[in-house]
Formats: C-alpha cells, sequence, structure tokens
C-alpha cells in the first residue's frame, strides 16, 4: 500500500509557474524586439553595398592599372635584348655572360629592378594575391626535387628575364565601366562586380566578376582582370 501511494504520488502533476498579466506582456514585449533584431541583422546582412562614385572610381584606376602589370606577369612581360639579335651581339651585353636561359632587360623597359615591380603591384593588388604572384615570378615554386624558374632575376645590378616565361596569350580587355554593379556575395570589406567587357579581337560582349578587398586603408584587387 505505501509502495502504491509513493507511485500515486508521484504521478501528480507539478506546479505550474503562473505568470500574472503583466509578465505576460513584459515577455511578449522582448519576443517582439527579438523578432525585430534578427529581421533587422538578416536584411543588412542581405543587402549590397552601395556603389559610391569614389568606390567605383577606386575600382576603374585599380583595373586599368592592372593592364601594364597583366603583360608583365602573364604576358610577353618586359622588353629585353634578345641574345640571338645583332644589337646584343654588336653591344656585348651576353659576352662572358652565364645566365643562359635568361635576357637582360632593356634599359628602356618601364621597370628596371624587382623592387620597381613589386612597388607598383602593391599599389594594386591585395596582399594575398601578391603573395601568389611574387611566389610565381620572383621566388619560384618547389616542385618534386627541382626548383621552377624565376620569371624575373636579378644579377650584377641588372634585372633579367627567364626565356622560359610563358606568355599566356592573354589579350587586354575593354570594360564598360558603365555596366559595373555590385553582386552577392559582397559586404563592407569584400566586393565583387559584374562588368560587361570585350577584346578587340573578340568584340562579343561578355560579363567579367572582379573582386576587391578593404585593406591597408583602401580597395585592392584580389582577382586577374586579364
Amino acid at each position: 500500500m505505501a509502495a502504491r501511494a509513493a507511485k500515486k504520488n508521484n504521478n501528480k502533476p507539478k506546479n505550474k509557474i503562473k505568470l500574472n498579466k503583466k509578465q505576460k506582456i513584459w515577455i511578449s514585449v522582448g519576443a517582439g524586439v527579438l523578432a525585430v533584431a534578427i529581421a533587422i541583422t538578416l536584411i543588412v546582412a542581405l543587402r549590397l553595398p552601395k556603389l559610391d562614385d569614389g568606390m567605383k572610381d577606386r575600382f576603374i584606376s585599380l583595373i586599368e592599372e592592372s593592364k601594364e602589370l597583366n603583360t608583365v606577369f602573364f604576358g610577353a612581360g618586359l622588353p629585353v635584348y634578345h641574345r640571338e639579335d645583332e644589337l646584343s651581339d654588336r653591344l656585348g651585353i651576353y659576352y662572358n655572360e652565364d645566365l643562359v636561359s635568361y635576357n637582360k632587360v632593356n634599359e628602356l623597359a618601364s621597370f628596371e629592378y624587382i623592387d620597381m615591380i613589386k612597388a607598383k603591384a602593391a599599389t594594386v593588388y591585395s596582399e594575398s594575391y601578391l603573395s601568389a604572384l611574387y611566389e610565381t615570378a620572383f621566388e619560384g615554386v618547389m616542385t618534386g626535387n627541382a626548383s621552377a624558374y624565376l620569371r624575373f632575376y636579378e644579377h650584377a645590378g641588372n634585372l633579367y628575364q627567364s626565356m622560359l616565361a610563358k606568355d599566356f596569350g592573354i589579350r587586354e580587355r575593354i570594360y564598360d565601366y558603365s555596366t559595373m554593379k555590385i553582386v552577392r556575395p559582397s559586404n563592407s570589406g569584400y566586393i565583387n562586380v559584374v562588368i560587361e567587357s570585350y577584346t578587340v579581337e573578340n568584340p562579343e560582349r561578355v560579363e567579367v566578376n572582379l573582386s576587391f578587398i578593404y585593406e591597408r586603408g583602401n580597395w585592392y584587387l584580389d582577382s586577374p582582370t586579364y
């Protein structure tokens, strides 16, 4: 009998907390405020940043400045004294020169030293993009037991360009900046845009996606433009 009584007592419903009218109102208000806060957060997160004139001008400047660097890093590179040229032979540029796989960069080139190339690139590209460029162009990438060629090399105060440097056949893109618009995903520190673009060889327009990141107190390119 005592055991049944204990079991019966255990099955009794627990006392419920009773809320007065004022407490119910405050809970309802709190839930409403939370819902509004969540809604505002979602709206802000989904809202695209505004492409103001200052931002657009900066983006255009970066794209235009990148064109010369595209040629340096991915195209024909810098003008050089070719070893087979008569001028090079007449000037004795490669006399007693042991860098057989490199051509000396012409003094009329826009860049005379690696630091000059780096300084220019740093005004255009993001830190992460620069790191990738510098590794392949100036440092080399280890492949198995051998190191890949360096695109540029300094020797005895002169700048040289590798004869193995690949020209990727890039074509200069012409951008219609009036079509520039911000697309997702984008936020206050990272912007993706699409711009209609074409080349002289192919006038058919295509939409090109470009990325920009805000760092070092300004916007910088975080993607190629060729």
